[in-house]
């Protein structure tokens, strides 16, 4: 993954974030575009964001972000506010809830997160 910032290995542990969301259909693509430009404007402006990366599926409307965070008390400010607010505001207008899903953990080695390890984790949410 790219970074944004930098985390001294093995000094501090950073918190990974990993989403998936399912779109309802392909009407929400669109909105689901605006939405999450907006938000990684906001992600780019955040001094505790170590790195974010987003994957999608189009087939099966599909898509995770992998965030990894210098400060875990840094995400919940985040969440609640800007860009990332409205998108939580809109999120069961364009999502599956059911099939959506979150998860986070902590990580000593956050040069070392996969999308398969934030695959296996959230498969286990589900």
């Amino acid at each position: 993954m790219a970074s944004e910032g930098e985390l001294p290995v093995g000094e501090s542990a950073a918190t990974v974030v990993a989403t998936r969301l399912q779109l309802r259909s392909w009407l929400k693509l669109p909105r689901f575009f605006r939405v999450n430009n907006a938000v990684v404007r906001q992600l780019k402006a955040d001094p505790n964001l170590i790195s974010y990366a987003l994957k999608a599926d189009f087939l099966r409307l599909r898509f995770s972000t992998l965030s990894v965070w210098a400060d875990d008390a840094a995400i919940r400010p985040f969440v609640e506010s800007g860009q990332h607010r409205t998108a939580l505001a809109v999120f069961d207008e364009i999502a599956v809830r059911d099939r959506s899903a979150f998860v986070r953990w902590r990580t000593d080695q956050p040069e070392d997160v996969s999308w398969e390890e934030a695959r296996r984790r959230l498969a286990d949410r589900t």
